[in-house]
């Protein structure tokens, strides 16, 4: 492959970088947490879904199965979600 070949596709994989960096999406619900371990907790939201959330280290000790949370979590293409807040839910 030559050089000019190269240089010119290196725009292209900028731009799509750009792209997948920026385009975050956010969610936010009220869950019941399935189960929990050292990297993840499972969630299921008011209408049933199971999702899989990526936690920071050492906070799965704070997180109690089978009660209700307020979290919000941000998502990318390739990657598994991953926790920005948690809150107890007020019941």
């Amino acid at each position: 492959m030559n050089y000019r070949k190269v240089f010119s596709l290196l725009p292209m994989i900028i731009f799509l970088f750009i792209i997948w960096y920026f385009l975050m999406a956010g969610t936010s619900a009220v869950v019941n947490v399935v189960s929990v371990n050292k990297r993840e907790i499972v969630i299921q939201n008011m209408s049933g879904d199971q999702n899989t959330v990526t936690i920071p280290k050492g906070i799965y000790k704070l997180i109690d199965v089978n009660e209700e949370y307020f979290i919000s979590y941000n998502s990318r293409i390739g990657q598994k979600p991953f926790l920005t807040s948690i809150e107890p839910s007020a019941k």
